[in-house]
């Protein structure tokens, strides 16, 4: 404004000049003195515009080190955000949180059954390979609306290899383990539909050792394949490991409609519906007491068409880890069979652990376990195993390394089966 003031003051002043020259022709001291000024006023108007530059250049410098000041200051916002904005699978919807997830658990299974060794590259049946998606959003009522889609992806199962099969000869499968919606509300609980766990699943693998990816309460999924010879005739039998041992888990993953309570003081309540005129319900504890962390389950279900021969199941487990690692796990569980002229199956299974962090970035879990299985091949039948298992986490690789000695012993009447003895040595990445 004021360069734009001092240019028409110029002007005038030159157009004063002029007029004066005009009228009085005469008056050369006062025409000498008007051209000093206007040659005063453009010098200065000079002055004026190199300095508006040199501010211009000056604002421009401080606004790049504000931003580089800005960029710095807010760092872990910027990588949030870039983060949120290079993600590959993204829903539809804005307000719909999508991922992603999966694990990839492979490992080397030695067996020794008295007649043969065997080593296979297998895929770790007590906590499969597999990948799914998440999807969730909360709604403005209160409630969180979810789904979940999600297939095992296996080859060479752990609980599938024997002595009679090579690696070509064993399933190689996509399998669905998940399709369903949930809606669930704080207050109210949470409904779901579709194919998933029922209320039952999980009721008899509560466990807090650690060490679960290679020994737990199902002993048959880590060599449930493998068959047992008769040392007496030197013959290797038809039954196998997982004929002789379950952990009678619930009705497992399913078509359902199953509900869920909200916790009260750590206890909460389910019920589930399945296709097969199945049903079930489960108790559940999960609190802790300061650094002292306890979990349980139990629960009973009436199979209908999904196991054949079974009226009744009942499972439960529980798990207590104490601060300074300990830790101990116990499961059991019973089948009312149909048939009266069979005696119940049961089967019960304990552990002791401890978890240490030799250092920071990863933790380290131990475990000694020793179950017993009675009936469920054929009356009489008492299975007894044990096994020893060390586990290293390394959370940053999201990375567990595993290994793993079992013993299985089968007491049948009219038989002398050998020890079925099994290492297993392997990995789980989760993304």
């Amino acid at each position: 404004m004021k360069t734009k003031k001092l240019a028409s003051l110029a002007t005038g002043l030159a157009l004063a000049m002029s007029l004066t020259g005009q009228a009085d022709a005469s008056s050369t001291a006062d025409t000498k003195m008007l051209l000093e000024l206007k040659a005063m006023l453009e010098k200065q108007q000079a002055q004026i515009d190199k300095q508006a530059a040199e501010l211009t250049t000056l604002r421009q410098k401080l606004a790049g080190n504000t931003e580089v000041l800005t960029t710095k200051a807010s760092k872990e916002d910027v990588a949030k955000v870039t983060e949120a904005t290079d993600k590959m699978v993204t829903s539809k919807f804005s307000n719909v949180d999508f991922s992603l997830y999966g694990q990839i658990d492979r490992a080397v299974l030695y067996s020794d059954n008295g007649d043969s060794k065997d080593l296979y590259s297998v895929d770790n049946a007590n906590s499969n390979t597999r990948m799914g998606f998440n999807a969730g959003v909360d709604t403005s009522s209160g409630w969180l609306v979810g789904g979940r889609i999600e297939y095992g992806l296996v080859s060479n199962a752990s609980n599938d290899v024997n002595q009679n099969k090579t690696n070509d000869a064993t399933d190689t499968y996509i399998k669905n383990r998940w399709a369903e919606m949930s809606f669930k509300h704080d207050t109210y609980g949470k409904i779901s539909l579709g194919k998933g766990s029922s209320a039952t699943d999980g009721t008899a693998e509560v466990d807090l050792s650690g060490t679960d990816v290679a020994a737990y309460a199902s002993i048959a999924d880590t060599a449930g394949g493998m068959l047992w010879n008769d040392s007496a005739t030197n013959t290797v039998s038809g039954t196998k490991i997982g004929n002789v041992f379950n952990d009678f888990d619930g009705l497992g993953r399913t078509d359902r409609v199953r509900y869920d309570t909200a916790s009260f003081a750590g206890f909460s309540l389910a019920g589930s519906g399945a296709s097969g005129d199945a049903w079930d319900g489960a108790l559940r504890y999960n609190r802790k007491f300061g650094e002292t962390k306890v979990v349980a389950a139990f629960g009973a279900s009436s199979p209908g068409d999904v196991i054949d021969g079974v009226d009744m199941q009942y499972s439960g487990s529980a798990s207590v880890l104490l601060p300074m690692g300990f830790n101990a796990t116990i499961s059991g569980g019973v089948r009312d069979l149909k048939d009266s002229d069979r005696d119940d199956p049961t089967n019960w299974y304990a552990k002791i652990g401890y978890k240490t962090s030799f250092y920071s970035a990863a933790t380290t879990a131990f475990s000694i376990d020793y179950g017993q299985a009675e009936n469920l091949a054929q009356d009489d039948d008492k299975g007894k195993t044990w096994a020893v298992t060390a586990v290293h986490d390394i959370a940053d690789w999201g990375t567990e390394f595993y290994l793993t000695y079992r013993n299985h012993e089968l007491d049948r009447n009219d038989t002398d089966f050998d020890d079925i003895n099994v290492v297993m040595a392997g990995a789980r990445l989760k993304f």
